[in-house]
């Protein structure tokens, strides 16, 4: 059996057997996703709404809302995940979360500004505060990290330390301005149910740039993750990587929070799922990801409009349920097939 995995074309046959499933996974929940709602549709009208021109009510229902919705989970999910997957690489930290450099906070007070002082501001400025909000408080962070060594245990501690500042002014707000803490805690814990192409032309072309930079750049996030001597050696500026990849993470969850709000766990619980599922190679594991994450975040939210169909519960909600469960689960998996 060990001679067998060993096996190069096994390998690579797996590979094949792992990316087609997730392919067809995604594309039953994408059709589900569209076919759910207070107005359900079977699977052959939503293929029917794609496919024909005619302006009906169905199509109108597909195309103009649940297309919004559900191409927005795909893409929040798939940009938390390549955040995660390079925040993990240049820690070398198993267990860093983009949450920990204090991003989502930031971005997360950026929204509760706007919507407490700015409810009826223009979506660019709410976007754009979301946007600021997360990359203040990581500038912050790295800052703060660098005046006393820069190092990936005390990014992540001064991280840690805006986390709770900006906690506490977010729960300030919340205190001296009761009578929006209802909408401002469904955006707090992550919902895409508020998805419109509006955001979407506005959001989507830097996340899918963030991604196709991450992607080009696997051999360097790679050579970074072997440590500062083997960069060095190579005649890569580690400070440099360093700082352009946390750039990529920051903007990544930036943007993320700004169409979805904090969504905590998420990007550990599809990294750790992803290494379970193809191992630590970079190469293999952040294009997985990108899928992984894609599906989970689609899965979330079609089981909470699902099971909770005459209300809107926040995927955030689901996400935060199971996150500890799964994270537990995945590490003893691992310890032991290590000890196996």
């Amino acid at each position: 059996m060990q001679a067998l995995s060993n096996n190069p074309n096994f390998k690579l046959k797996k590979n094949y057997i792992i990316y087609i499933f997730s392919f067809l996974l995604l594309f039953i929940l994408f059709l589900y996703s569209l076919s759910l709602g207070p107005v359900e549709l079977s699977f052959d009208k939503v293929l029917l709404s794609f496919l024909q021109s005619d302006d009906t009510f169905e199509r109108r229902l597909i195309i103009e809302t649940r297309l919004a919705r559900t191409l927005m989970a795909c893409l929040v999910g798939s940009s938390f995940a390549v955040a995660g997957v390079m925040l993990q690489s240049v820690t070398k930290n198993p267990m860093a979360c983009p949450s920990l450099l204090g991003v989502t906070q930031g971005a997360g007070l950026g929204i509760v500004i706007v919507l407490a002082l700015f409810p009826f501001c223009p979506l660019p400025v709410y976007l754009g505060c979301a946007v600021l909000g997360g990359i203040l408080a990581a500038a912050v962070t790295y800052f703060i990290a660098i005046s006393v060594g820069i190092s990936p245990l005390r990014l992540i501690l001064a991280g840690q330390a805006i986390n709770a500042l900006l906690y506490a002014l977010t729960q300030a707000i919340l205190i001296f301005l009761p009578t929006r803490s209802g909408v401002i805690l469904i955006n707090l814990n992550g919902s895409v149910a508020g998805a419109n192409w509006q955001q979407l032309t506005y959001v989507s072309p830097i996340l899918l740039l963030l991604i196709i930079i991450a992607i080009f750049n696997i051999k360097n996030l790679q050579v970074l993750s072997f440590g500062k001597e083997i960069a060095s050696s190579l005649g890569l500026s580690t400070e440099f990587l360093l700082a352009f990849f946390l750039f990529i993470i920051v903007l990544l969850c930036a943007a993320s929070v700004s169409l979805a709000g904090p969504i905590l766990f998420f990007p550990l619980i599809v990294v750790h799922f992803s290494k379970f599922i193809v191992g630590e190679n970079l190469a293999k594991q952040l294009p997985f990801s990108i899928l992984s994450g894609a599906i989970l975040m689609l899965f979330s939210d079609c089981l909470m409009r699902a099971i909770f169909s005459n209300q809107e519960i926040p995927v955030g909600f689901f996400i935060a349920l199971v996150g500890a469960p799964i994270l537990i689960l995945s590490s003893r998996m691992k310890r032991l097939l290590n000890n196996g």
